[in-house]
């Protein structure tokens, strides 16, 4: 197969040219040159073609949540972020109890690293139990809980399965459940805390490497008498170790501030994700649950029908990339490196998944300048053709 006139999104630039694909592999990737056509030559018509986009962070779609712990929820979800340019992504878990979470990574384990028809599922993203309720967001704080090894060994047992585990680096036994998760291979993510730099330091050293959702859910600088200290946010903004996920729809994080932390992390210290819920994909107006609290879908957003909080996003990839060029100014190589390598070198895949280089995958995004998705393909195989 042979993509031609196509503007091929490389990890540093845009350029025009031919990509090949043997064997559901990147084979060649070539300037410029006419190639006549036929049989397994796809035309690009002078589009996008870019990477399969990596999502390491991901409730749900279409009024189907990843804590259902079925394969039809799965398949559901996989679909709809495949059609938004997502050919890998981790389903994320919500704080719940220790039986519900071990059901959704047993049926994770079972499909892992498979299509189901849609974005490959690489695994599982635990977003608690073990997060402050002082920054609970959406998840019930009541349902919150503190590290114990008999239940986080359960956990980390799942291995590969499990991509990273989002916790409060403040809670008294995290520093061994971060070190157990490096040691698994496990992402440990700084996430729904409230934490300060002297809580932070040590959990950095024991191998906290990522900030869940950065802005949203963690403590920002905190004045103590006539001194000022420094929260998870600038913690995740000064230190180079952290990669920090952003959501990406100017609701979440403002655009301004998007544009700070693209200046302060560079373009290798971000990954974007959608923090995609149930909502996603669901007419403006309609109302679910999220959590065990009633939330609703709006034109930009999913919020809480309190008005207390966000409820997720309702995000594809794609549609987060071109948010992140247009409002926050970023330059398209380096929205998409955001959105395909840098997570896949979160999940050490970078050897197969995130770039078209000779030998990764060949999974695909056809889009245009109106970053509308014209075709996705998987191992080299089209799943998906817009009409």
């Amino acid at each position: 197969m042979i993509f031609t006139n196509a503007q091929l999104v490389l990890p540093d630039e845009v350029r025009r040219g031919n990509l090949s694909v043997e064997d559901g592999r990147i084979a060649r990737v070539q300037s410029v040159r006419m190639v006549r056509r036929g049989a397994g030559v796809v035309d690009v018509e002078g589009g996008y073609l870019a990477p399969g986009l990596v999502d390491l962070h991901v409730h749900g779609a279409l009024g189907r949540d990843a804590m259902e712990g079925t394969e039809e929820a799965f398949e559901v979800i996989a679909g709809f972020h495949l059609r938004g340019g997502t050919t890998s992504l981790a389903l994320t878990t919500m704080t719940a109890g220790e039986g519900e979470i071990l059901r959704v990574l047993e049926v994770v384990k079972g499909v892992w690293n498979a299509s189901l028809g849609g974005a490959r599922i690489v695994g599982a993203h635990i977003e608690g139990p073990f997060l402050s309720p002082a920054q609970a967001g959406a998840q019930d704080a009541e349902l919150m809980r503190l590290p114990v090894a008999t239940e986080w060994r359960k956990y980390v047992r799942y291995g590969k399965v499990v991509t990273q585990m989002t916790l409060a680096p403040e809670l008294p036994g995290c520093g061994d459940l971060i070190k157990a998760l490096r040691k698994a291979g496990i992402i440990a993510s700084a996430g729904h805390t409230d934490a300060e730099e002297r809580q932070l330091m040590p959990a950095l050293a024991a191998g906290l490497s990522q900030a869940t959702h950065v802005v949203n859910a963690m403590s920002s600088v905190k004045k103590v008498g006539p001194y000022r200290r420094a929260g998870m946010l600038e913690f995740a903004l000064g230190r180079e170790e952290i990669v920090c996920e952003l959501i990406p729809d100017g609701v979440h994080v403002p655009p301004l501030m998007m544009r700070m932390i693209f200046k302060a992390k560079g373009r290798d210290g971000v990954c974007l994700i959608t923090d995609a819920t149930l909502g996603a994909g669901l007419k403006p107006g309609t109302e679910f649950e999220l959590g065990g609290k009633r939330a609703r879908v709006t034109r930009e957003v999913a919020e809480l029908v309190d008005g207390s909080g966000l409820a997720g996003s309702t995000l594809t990839m794609l549609e987060g990339v071109r948010r992140a060029v247009q409002l926050a100014g970023l330059p398209l190589a380096d929205a998409v490196r955001m959105a395909s390598l840098n997570p896949a070198r979160q999940l050490r895949r970078e050897e197969e998944l995130g770039s078209l280089q000779v030998g990764r995958r060949a999974d695909l995004v056809w889009f245009g300048e109106d970053f509308r998705v014209r075709g996705v393909w998987l191992d080299g195989v089209r799943l998906f053709a817009a009409e």
